[in-house]
């Protein structure tokens, strides 16, 4: 039985964290919120939508804040295409973030982290970055600052 592409992510955050996570995940990666079962009153929470799939399970639970380590869960990564465009959100967003080139000149891409400390990788073929940029930057050189 092969194992395809990771089908979403799951966040549990506490209530006061829903505010300031919905926003991000709305704003820095252009996520919608659509429909999501009934698990019923003990199981709030949402569905953001990549397109027509939910990438993104966001869980509301009565725990402490989980803003900061997360285990042994280290990151979250998404394939994605406009290099440039998300270069310029996060900057308008003032969302710190890094970039490299994978070793083996696949993959062009962009890390960063959400309010609650998750890190996000969004992962670009190298086309979208040469497109964006024609001097993509070589692994170990973050890039923070706009071109």
């Amino acid at each position: 039985m092969p194992v395809g592409r990771v089908d979403h992510f799951n966040i549990v955050i506490a209530p006061s964290q829903a505010e300031e996570t919905l926003r991000f995940y709305r704003d820095v990666l252009d996520l919608k919120e659509g429909f999501r079962p009934d698990f019923g009153p003990k199981r709030p929470g949402w569905w953001l939508y990549a397109g027509d799939h939910p990438v993104l399970h966001v869980s509301l639970r009565n725990v402490a804040s989980t803003k900061g380590s997360t285990g042994s869960f280290d990151h979250i990564a998404l394939r994605a295409t406009g290099l440039a465009d998300m270069r310029a959100r996060l900057h308008r967003l003032r969302v710190e973030f890094e970039e490299q080139r994978v070793d083996d000149n696949t993959v062009h891409q962009i890390f960063f982290q959400d309010p609650n400390g998750l890190r996000v990788e969004l992962d670009y073929e190298l086309t979208d970055a040469e497109a964006a940029d024609q001097t993509l930057i070589p692994r170990g050189k973050p890039r923070a600052d706009p071109p």
